[in-house]
């Protein structure tokens, strides 16, 4: 089960990575503010893994 989500984990942070770099590379406010809320969601999806991780351990 670890091994799975480490796997899990490291798909998050690059899914994360690109898009706070989607979101800090837009000059529209309007897509700034849209790639924003995109990378607020995908922030949000790690702390289900994060407390799956914890009681794994």
């Amino acid at each position: 089960m670890i091994p799975g989500l480490i796997v899990l984990f490291v798909l998050y942070v690059g899914l994360t990575s690109w898009q706070m770099r989607r979101a800090l590379a837009a000059q529209d406010p309007e897509v700034k503010l849209k790639e924003a809320k995109r990378l607020l969601w995908s922030t949000t999806l790690g702390i289900p893994l994060l407390v799956a991780f914890i009681f794994a351990i």
